[in-house]
C-alpha cells in the first residue's frame, strides 16, 4: 500500500467531520459559524479547514437523519443566527464513533 492510498494521508478526512462536529456539539450547542472556529482550532484540520458550504450542508444532512437539530437563535444582537443542537440519536452515533476511532 503507497502514503496515498492510506487514510493516514489525509484522504478520507472530510469523513472524519460528522464525529469532529458532533463531538463540538456535545459540549453545547453552537451556531454554524462558531461550529467552523472550532473546526479550524483542531489539530486535524488545522492545515486543511472545512469548507463553510460543506460544513452547512453536513449540518443539513445530519439534521435530515435526526443527529442534530436547528433553531433560529433570536437572542443576540444582529441577524439571527441558526443554532445546531445534538439529538440524542446523535450522541448515541458519537458514542459508536468513539468506539471505532
Amino acid at each position: 500500500m503507497t502514503f496515498n492510498e492510506c487514510a493516514c494521508s489525509g484522504k478520507t478526512l472530510a469523513r472524519l467531520l460528522q464525529p469532529a462536529v458532533m463531538a463540538i456539539l456535545a459540549k453545547e450547542p453552537q451556531h454554524g459559524y462558531r461550529l467552523a472556529q472550532h473546526l479550524q482550532g483542531m489539530a486535524m484540520f488545522r492545515e486543511n479547514p472545512p469548507d463553510p458550504t460543506g460544513l452547512y450542508r453536513l449540518l443539513k444532512s445530519m439534521e435530515n437523519r435526526g443527529l442534530v437539530t436547528s433553531a433560529w437563535d433570536l437572542a443576540e444582537r444582529g441577524p439571527a443566527k441558526r443554532q445546531y443542537k445534538l439529538t440524542r440519536s446523535g450522541r448515541t452515533c458519537l458514542r459508536k464513533w468513539s468506539k471505532t476511532l
